[in-house]
């Protein structure tokens, strides 16, 4: 049976063949390979006439921030020993998610995910998209900032240590390796894409350096997307330095943002990219795959990281706090059409197939965190 549902992605089809899921990682005797296979073999694509309406009332925000963070279990920043004390106190008083999942691994491809409703056929090494290894770059394919633009709204986005406004440069320093970088561009999508202005000043400009945040939040675009850089996403270093790190970094830079927006009809959206990924697993993930108690630790491992589960929190304005299970889950994608209702825009993209597959629809729309509406 074949999972389809995604154009710009390898399609994952279910053959009995561990070797072809999983690569190395397992071989095809492997009794926990053949219950995962089982799993995936179950999901089936959500067809168009199984979704739900939009609905029609959602508090419309004056500005809301993304931010995103870094290769975190959910546990490691909302567990019993987490180091992550500014993160907890905004799940405390914001709306944290139970079964939020990324789409995939490695990183690269979840922050397009969240921009556009597709991995834009990235791959899932970190390779950065040219003209010279991808046929359609640059993307012309629908995005949030292309939409919020053509609405008549505004969209940037704000990166530390990027080195200019503008600049398609891969990594900051030049020539770096490995956790001497401190740019990314791999987690700057919207400078892939010919339908997100780019020019060379905050004015023209969707890529801007987190130098240009404003100091006055009336200011701020619609929606803003903030990526903080390696040293401080809780990317670079060990979790018992980079967690408390980021963790600090989003508490002195946003943390004034946070309380601002709850007295002036704007949301502060933390999530993270995948998860720690400590077996390596690489390609599309699923929600449907999860940690048992009967399997040994190494298995968990694969299984949590199959599984790619991840902190998200919503903050600010018109938020109940509580914990959510949203049903069987959601996903990036699924913020991503919640921002779309928000604003009456279209579409972009569609849900990973394994999550259609599992039953976390494409349309599925956030609204039981709002206090509310309109």
């Amino acid at each position: 049976m074949r999972l389809d549902g995604l154009e710009a992605a390898d399609r994952i089809a279910c053959r009995g063949s561990a070797d072809r899921l999983y690569g190395t990682h397992m071989t095809k005797t492997s009794h926990l390979c053949t219950i995962a296979i089982v799993v995936l073999c179950m999901a089936r694509t959500a067809l168009a006439a199984d979704r739900p309406a939009w609905p029609a009332t959602l508090p419309v925000y004056d500005h809301i921030v993304i931010v995103i963070e870094e290769n975190k279990n959910f546990e490691q920043i909302l567990g019993g020993r987490s180091e992550a004390p500014y993160l907890r106190k905004l799940a405390a008083e914001g709306a944290s998610f139970e079964r939020m999942f990324a789409e995939e691994h490695f990183s690269q491809g979840n922050y397009f995910w969240l921009f556009s409703g597709s991995n834009q056929n990235v791959g899932f090494v970190d390779r950065v998209p040219s003209k010279a290894n991808h046929p359609d770059y640059p993307f012309r394919s629908s995005n949030l900032g292309e939409q919020l633009i053509k609405k008549g709204l505004s969209f940037k986005g704000y990166s530390e240590s990027l080195p200019n406004i503008g600049s398609a440069v891969e990594f900051d320093p030049p020539n770096c390796r490995a956790e001497q970088c401190v740019y990314a561009r791999k987690h700057v999508p919207w400078i892939s894409f010919a339908n997100a202005p780019n020019g060379t000043t905050v004015e023209t400009s969707s890529n801007l350096r987190f130098a240009d945040f404003p100091k006055d939040y009336t200011t701020l675009p619609t929606v803003a997307f903030v990526v903080p850089n390696l040293n401080n996403d809780m990317h670079n270093g060990k979790p018992a330095q980079s967690i408390p790190t980021g963790d600090n970094w989003l508490r002195q830079n946003l943390d004034d943002y946070y309380q601002w927006a709850k007295t002036h009809n704007s949301l502060l959206i933390v999530t993270f990219d995948e998860n720690d990924d400590q077996s390596g697993y690489t390609g599309l993930t699923n929600p449907l795959i999860g940690p048992d108690p009967r399997y040994p630790p190494r298995y968990n491992r694969l299984l949590r990281d199959i599984q790619n589960r991840i902190v998200t929190i919503f903050g600010g304005a018109h938020i109940k706090p509580g914990s959510y299970a949203e049903g069987r889950g959601i996903t990036h994608v699924n913020i991503l059409r919640t921002l779309e209702a928000m604003y009456g825009l279209p579409n972009s993209g569609a849900q990973q197939p394994n999550a259609a597959g599992g039953d976390i629809a494409d349309a599925t729309i956030i609204t039981d965190v709002f206090e509310s509406q309109r």
